[in-house]
């Protein structure tokens, strides 16, 4: 069984990256030990999109944060739950990292699957820039029954591993891959039918071929679901309450599209537009998103138009 750090020296992942992705995998451990022992209660505080804070966002965003800039390999960050840009004193590394530290972490009270969201770009400029131009891995943790561990680079493929009972990630499975058409879906902000009629047609559609419904509330789970399975169709489209779409392009949507496409699937903002070509005029933009297998996404996005 080959750790992480080899697999990726094999794939011919620079040193750079592969130690910043090591830091990464530090954060993952210590947010699941602090997970099965944390306090799942609100922190009387909101994040910067608006939303209530529970005590494991701010301890997952703080072990990142501390193991990042351990790291001297990254020169700026940002956190889903900072308003603003954190940029580290130079002498430093050249990547960016944008992450969410702890996605769906309003299921923790349930019991249902969480995780945290990463992005790698080069650089230490994310305004103006899009994901296609500057990301150069991705990659997310899921914390369940088992820990795992989720990584994209460019042109290298996807590969997950898997945290062992003495704190190593050991690779399980290589060359993770999506079908271009699929029998799950993933049907989120299911709120939007109601003004929505198109959305409608598409998600009766879905039933009407009697396909199986996948959906947590949780993106991270319902992302991986798809990987595991090898197909499958995510979606979350805008609202009238959220014209722009909830879902974050930074932290959330840009990292998953990555690990879509070097999968062989696809992601698409409500409009067509891939999310790897939307440029980033905000940290904390977000964007209607379409994900998974190649053709049911195409397909979607035909009927809302």
């Amino acid at each position: 069984m080959q750790s992480f750090n080899h697999f990726l020296r094999e794939k011919g992942v620079s040193g750079e990256l592969r130690s910043l992705l090591y830091h990464i995998a530090r954060s993952v451990k210590y947010i699941n030990f602090s997970l099965r022992a944390g306090n799942t209660g609100k922190n009387q505080s909101q994040n910067a999109s608006g939303e209530d804070q529970l005590k494991l966002d701010v301890m997952a965003d703080h072990i990142i944060m501390d193991e990042l800039e351990k790291s001297e390999l990254a020169a700026l960050i940002i956190s889903e739950e900072q308003d603003q840009v954190i940029k580290f004193p130079a002498p430093r590394g050249t990547f960016s990292v944008s992450y969410d530290p702890l996605d769906g972490s309003s299921l923790v009270d349930a019991n249902l699957a969480i995780g945290s969201i990463f992005g790698i770009w080069e650089g230490d400029q994310l305004i103006g820039t899009t994901g296609r131009k500057s990301m150069i891995a991705s990659c997310y943790a899921v914390y369940g029954p088992r820990v795992i561990f989720v990584i994209a680079v460019k042109d290298k493929g996807v590969h997950q591993f898997e945290l062992n009972d003495v704190g190593e990630f050991i690779l399980v499975e290589e060359a993770l891959h999506i079908k271009p058409d699929s029998k799950y879906f993933s049907p989120g902000n299911l709120r939007a039918t109601a003004g929505n009629e198109k959305y409608l047609t598409l998600v009766q559609s879905w039933i009407a071929e009697a396909r199986t419904l996948r959906y947590s509330g949780g993106m991270v789970p319902d992302i991986h679901h798809i990987l595991c399975k090898s197909e499958g169709i995510f979606s979350y489209p805008r609202d009238q309450k959220h014209e722009h779409g909830k879902l974050r392009l930074l932290f959330e949507c840009a990292p998953f599209s990555l690990v879509a496409e070097e999968a062989g699937g696809t992601s698409l903002d409500q409009e067509g537009m891939p999310i790897l070509d939307l440029e980033i005029s905000d940290p904390h933009e977000r964007t209607p998103i379409f994900i998974g297998s190649k053709n049911d996404v195409e397909k979607s996005i035909a009927v809302l138009q």
